[in-house]
């Protein structure tokens, strides 16, 4: 994923309001001229050929290559390709839904935007495609990291009689949802839902995110102690013993994350399948990764980070959840 840094382009605007936002972003061009500066920096590449040598066709808003003699738009190769909505309305979508603590509802955003509520889900979903994390990123040996667990779903007492799973069963088992947050002290986090908690689930995680030698923190569970040992550095508090604190040994930031995390989920969306729940997470993640930002920085990082493609297809298929668990366990 692309960050503040990364951004190269000197004239790119920061907006400290929505109306501010709204002033300047007052016809489709300038969204194009935008969204080609973030993108390209003033070099636009072919996404056909990849070839860096084109020529703008000023009349139609568009782009020759030089090479292949395609013509494209800046739409081509991002989540706005195949879109009628007009790009000053998916600029206002992005600008309020990274700029809003805590998200904002398909009802909301189709009420402002003046759409349906089908399109401003499909919409929204597109947009939460920007937030994936970059998988290939790693916490450093020597840092000091923060892991916990949490859990998402509604009380077995609130569920439909054939949704019940019984009193038999465990408090977490088969009625909600786990998932592992990875936190840097005073940095970035990482969060993503899986399976259970078994060590083979942890150790799979660790091993992709953490570097062998780091100093983690984090609560009693057994399964952490019997992974961490021997590769890493690690510290617990015991909650059960009400030990929530030790020196600088706690996991009281991830915490502030879960607490951000859950009131999003109830308090916006109420609710989260299994399939989706990954994007929710990312969603998250992004807001408290860039939370330091202002809020134009924080629309032009989504913006940068807006290659790829998501159909409707796709994202309304079966498949779509198997897809993103088959991928975080390869």
């Amino acid at each position: 994923m692309k960050t503040a840094s990364t951004i190269e382009p000197k004239d790119i605007r920061d907006f400290d309001s929505l109306y501010e936002f709204i002033e300047y972003f007052n016809n489709e061009k300038k969204c194009i001229d935008y969204l080609a500066k973030i993108r390209w920096n003033g070099k636009p590449q072919c996404p056909y050929c990849g070839c860096d040598k084109s020529y703008r066709i000023k009349t139609q808003q568009r782009w020759k290559c030089a090479s292949c003699r395609k013509q494209y738009s800046v739409r081509i190769g991002t989540v706005f390709e195949e879109s009628r909505i007009p790009l000053r309305k998916w600029f206002i979508a992005i600008f309020l839904f990274t700029s809003h603590k805590k998200g904002i509802s398909s009802h909301q955003l189709a009420r402002d935007l003046k759409i349906t509520q089908k399109t401003a889900w499909f919409l929204l979903s597109r947009i939460r495609k920007l937030f994936e994390p970059d998988p290939n990123e790693q916490f450093d040996s020597d840092s000091v990291v923060l892991i916990d667990e949490t859990f998402v779903g509604g009380n077995d007492r609130n569920r439909h009689k054939e949704f019940k799973v019984g009193a038999s069963k465990k408090r977490y088992e088969n009625t909600k949802l786990p998932v592992l947050g990875i936190l840097e002290k005073q940095g970035k986090v990482y969060a993503v839902p899986i399976e259970n908690l078994k060590n083979a689930t942890f150790k799979r995680v660790m091993q992709k995110k953490v570097k062998e030698g780091a100093t983690i923190y984090t609560d009693a569970l057994q399964a952490y102690q019997q992974v961490l040992k021997g590769k890493y550095k690690h510290e617990f508090v015991n909650h059960a013993a009400d030990e929530y604190v030790r020196g600088d040994v706690s996991t009281n930031e991830l915490e502030c994350f879960w607490s951000h995390f859950k009131r999003t989920i109830f308090g916006v969306y109420h609710h989260t399948s299994e399939v989706h729940l990954g994007k929710y997470v990312n969603e998250c993640t992004f807001r408290f990764n860039n939370r330091k930002l202002s809020e134009g920085s924080r629309f032009d990082v989504a913006l940068a980070n807006s290659k790829g493609r998501l159909t409707y297809k796709e994202l309304t298929s079966e498949r779509y959840g198997q897809k993103e668990e088959t991928k975080e366990k390869t």
